[in-house]
């Protein structure tokens, strides 16, 4: 095809079109799209534009769909020698990570607090984050060798996806069958200062035969959040060397014929602290276990060409946090799990209108295995249920894109919540701009509802307003820029009163503003992307333990001010250098505590994380090895814990030295 399309378009531009060779990174918008017309591979497809489906039930392309998004692709992710799923999104503008207690890491979303039921991570359509705390833990765990690509919301995205997509979603596709074709493994080994950080190893195979397609993958290993020593408010100290596991064990299948899909994972997540809730553990090492396994079925039934209906089936079970007894915290032994069906509709008026209906049913329930633990209801088994529904209408316009969507939650337990989002978007030539406004909300979990006071506890709700502009400097530079506003009320907050009892309760409001650029140029040689992000929370109301009284602006753990380069250069036709960068400007945490017994907040100075990745594609094809340096001027990064809840900051891995090997045989094809 790519011998033949210069001899089709020599008349129509003979100044790209040249005897046998075609320059795309050359071409112009207009001819790309001319090119597309007539069958050109889908690869060249996402030089014109990629479609996203995270922001609209609608395929929609990234500058017009009705939300701040961001995609990563397969191989961005490749390029930048990514260890876990914390080096990718830290790289994104507006994320960020903390430390909660017994040494989970969480993400934090433009300034505020994210880790419990407020960011929704979904791998191949299915809900990660786990239902008993609605958290989701990150480091060496989620894989990143079989990623196809990323597709992120920085912001709301309760109206499509409901209450635990409250500031962000995170849409992680993996490759399936036709993108394996064949078997993949890799493995990739990072050394610490004192020891191994990381040991993991992984296989994928895979093939579409005709409308069959299945495809298996998994992931093994062994991790360490880091080689540093951890001191807690009282000076009592240990060395994280041995006794800070992060060890990853995740099986997903897929298998599809025609519209008929089925899948199931299995993420088994085994970790190991000694910082508890802060203070350090005399015992030794306790072991956490998260262990969930998820199963769907879908059906996609086009009725015809205007008409599309989607059931699907979901299920889960999970059992997080999953720990013996130890000083100061009883053994915790729950699980959880969550029976969900859901019909959605999409009809398609004509190429301009399209309408998207749908209704949820979930129905949860969760079993305590501690003889003396009890839920709420002084049993050791809770239930719940949840029926919601929801709609968007898509209008595309010569002058604008007109979306307009909704959604509504009952649930039995805590109330109901009614999420409603406009947008108007469009792209003009080499301009686009989006106007957005959204609701949304987060939704109690079964363990917020279980430590309620006897006043109850109902959904935190949000309103979110989004503005972006984008110009395509040139064929091959692009720019962003965008600014938001989030205002939440009667935000969910854990306490502990003077009885040393817990509690959830809604308490007061807070939110943020703050402003995203970034700008991105890929050539030949490779490409360059820098962007910055900046969150201020001074003009809003706060909750005590977040906020910082020395400074207005900030809030706990997360800089005001960050910035990140991600580059890769190809120094031959087979080796890349890609550097990456992340600065983070003065953060603030809590420390230590005073001859009172009141936490003492510091101001921790600027961080800057350097880091370099060498690729190579052996002459073996299918083969390439990749070397790497990172935190190269060792400044040991620490995740702070945004609230007030005597934890000190948790060192991160510091200096690692990364040795990465990659191995694909693809199955011969017709064409081959």
């Amino acid at each position: 095809m790519l011998l033949s399309c210069p001899k089709a378009y020599a008349q129509a531009d003979t100044a790209i079109v040249k005897k046998d060779t075609v320059d795309f990174y050359e071409m112009s918008l207009e001819q790309l799209l001319k090119m597309k017309a007539h069958g050109v591979p889908s690869e060249l497809e996402k030089l014109i534009n990629s479609l996203i489906t995270v922001a609209s039930k609608k395929p929609l392309n990234t500058r017009e769909s009705p939300s701040i998004v961001s995609l990563i692709t397969e191989d961005e992710i490749k390029r930048s020698g990514a260890r876990d799923l914390i080096d990718v999104l830290r790289l994104v503008p507006g994320f960020d990570f903390g430390v909660d207690v017994e040494g989970a890491v969480g993400v934090g979303i433009r300034g505020n607090w994210a880790h419990e039921g407020k960011m929704l991570l979904l791998i191949d359509g299915q809900e990660m984050n786990e239902i008993l705390f609605a958290t989701t833990q990150f480091g060496n765990r989620y894989p990143i060798d079989q990623i196809k690509k990323i597709e992120i919301i920085r912001g709301p995205g309760s109206a499509i996806y409901g209450g635990f997509a409250e500031y962000g979603v995170v849409n992680i596709i993996t490759k399936q069958g036709a993108d394996i074709n064949g078997v993949s493994v890799s493995g990739i080994y990072g050394q610490g200062a004192e020891d191994y950080l990381r040991r993991n190893v992984s296989l994928s195979l895979g093939q579409k035969i005709k409308d069959f397609e299945y495809s298996l993958s998994g992931t093994m290993g062994q991790g360490q959040r880091s080689n540093g020593v951890y001191t807690d408010f009282q000076d009592s100290s240990y060395n994280m060397t041995g006794n800070s596991q992060n060890d990853p064990a995740f099986f997903n299948a897929g298998v599809k014929y025609k519209g008929l899909s089925f899948r199931c994972i299995g993420d088994f997540y085994r970790t190991t602290m000694r910082d508890g809730y802060g203070d350090v553990i005399s015992d030794g090492a306790v072991q956490d276990n998260f262990s969930s396994v998820f199963s769907e079925l879908k059906y996609v039934l086009k009725v015809n060409d205007k008409l599309t209906i989607t059931p699907r089936l979901n299920y889960k079970t999970q059992t997080p946090w999953q720990s013996e007894s130890y000083s100061g915290k009883e053994a915790y032994k729950r699980t959880a799990s969550r029976t969900l069906g859901n019909l959605t509709a999409s009809y398609n008026v004509n190429r301009h209108i399209n309408f998207v209906l749908g209704s949820e049913y979930f129905r949860d329930e969760a079993i305590d295995y501690i003889d003396s633990s009890y839920f709420s209801n002084n049993e050791q088994k809770v239930s719940y249920y949840n029926y919601a529904f929801f709609a968007q209408g898509l209008i595309k316009t010569r002058f604008v894109n007109f979306i307009l969507g909704a959604r509504y939650d009952k649930h039995n337990e805590y109330g109901d919540a009614f999420v409603p989002r406009i947008g108007l978007t469009k792209k003009y030539g080499r301009f686009h701009f989006k106007a957005l406004y959204s609701s949304a909300f987060r939704a109690p979990s079964i363990e917020n509802i279980n430590y309620s006071t006897d006043a109850g506890i109902k959904p935190e709700l949000t309103q979110v307003s989004e503005v972006e502009v984008g110009y395509q400097l040139t064929r091959k530079s692009f720019f962003t820029i965008n600014m938001y506003d989030i205002n939440t009320n009667d935000p969910i907050v854990y306490y502990t009163d003077s009885t040393s009892t817990d509690f959830y309760i809604n308490s007061g409001k807070s939110g943020t503003q703050g402003i995203e650029a970034e700008y991105t140029i890929k050539q030949k040689w490779g490409h360059i992307a820098i962007n910055y992000a900046y969150y201020s929370a001074a003009n809003k109301e706060k909750i005590s333990d977040y906020e910082v009284e020395d400074d207005g602006a900030a809030l706990m753990a997360f800089a005001n001010h960050r910035v990140n380069l991600n580059s890769s250069f190809n120094i031959t036709k087979n080796i890349s250098l890609s550097p990456t960068l992340s600065f983070y400007g003065a953060r603030y945490g809590y420390t230590s505590v005073d001859s009172t017994g009141t936490s003492v907040v510091e101001q921790l100075a600027p961080t800057t994380l350097l880091n370099v990745y060498l690729r190579y594609e052996t002459p073996l094809k299918g083969l390439s090895v990749g070397f790497a340096a990172y935190d190269i001027l060792n400044q040991q990064f620490k995740f702070i814990q945004p609230y007030d809840g005597y934890h000190a900051p948790l060192p991160g891995p510091g200096r690692e030295f990364v040795f990465r090997l990659q191995y694909t045989l693809h199955y011969k094809t017709k064409t081959d």
